[in-house]
């Protein structure tokens, strides 16, 4: 008798369980998806996960680009001109015309996490490296110990794009406060 009175509450426990999974996680996708949070960090909602064999959703990742530090979203800057200009929302805008992309596609290292538990990528969107885009754009900077993308910002420097093309905070700098 007792056996079964366990066995029946392990199963309404299970039930409970797959029914808070299944409300809190949704449906499960049939694409892998993203959604953008500023210039260098989005979520990564995989197609497949454990929860996928009980019919629920997969909870996101928090990925961050590998390599490139962008301005934060409400991060302003001057242009040439000295007017003030939205540059984070600008290279969020851009990561999310980039992310829309139906080809983009990350490579996700799950041995690095950053201090904020997201999880460093790579990714590629018309076959082109997005961090190498948002830097050759002036739109984020290279970030960290390779600094692989330290030729691109001179480049993007030498030629005034972006922020380059005015008078801006340094990212890393903005989030302890600086202003421009």
């Amino acid at each position: 008798m007792r056996f079964r009175i366990v066995l029946c509450l392990l199963v309404l426990a299970v039930i409970a369980a797959w029914g808070v999974g299944r409300a809190t996680l949704s449906k499960p996708s049939t694409v892998n998806r993203y959604t953008v949070i500023d210039g260098d960090t989005f979520l990564f909602y995989p197609k497949t996960c454990i929860f996928t064999v009980l019919k629920l959703g997969c909870p996101p990742q928090r990925l961050r680009l590998e390599g490139v530090d962008a301005f934060e979203s409400k991060q302003t800057c001057r242009d040439a001109l000295d007017q003030v200009w939205p540059c984070g929302q600008t290279a969020t805008g851009r990561l999310r015309q980039l992310v829309a992309r139906p080809d983009f596609i990350c490579r996700i290292d799950p041995e690095f996490t950053d201090r904020h538990a997201r999880e460093f990528s790579v990714c590629y969107a018309d076959g082109r490296d997005v961090g190498a885009t948002l830097v050759r754009e002036g739109l984020a900077f290279s970030y960290g110990r390779d600094k692989q993308y330290l030729p691109l910002e001179n480049e993007a420097k030498a030629a005034r794009r972006g922020a380059w093309a005015g008078h801006f905070v340094r990212p890393q700098y903005y989030r302890l406060g600086a202003s421009s």
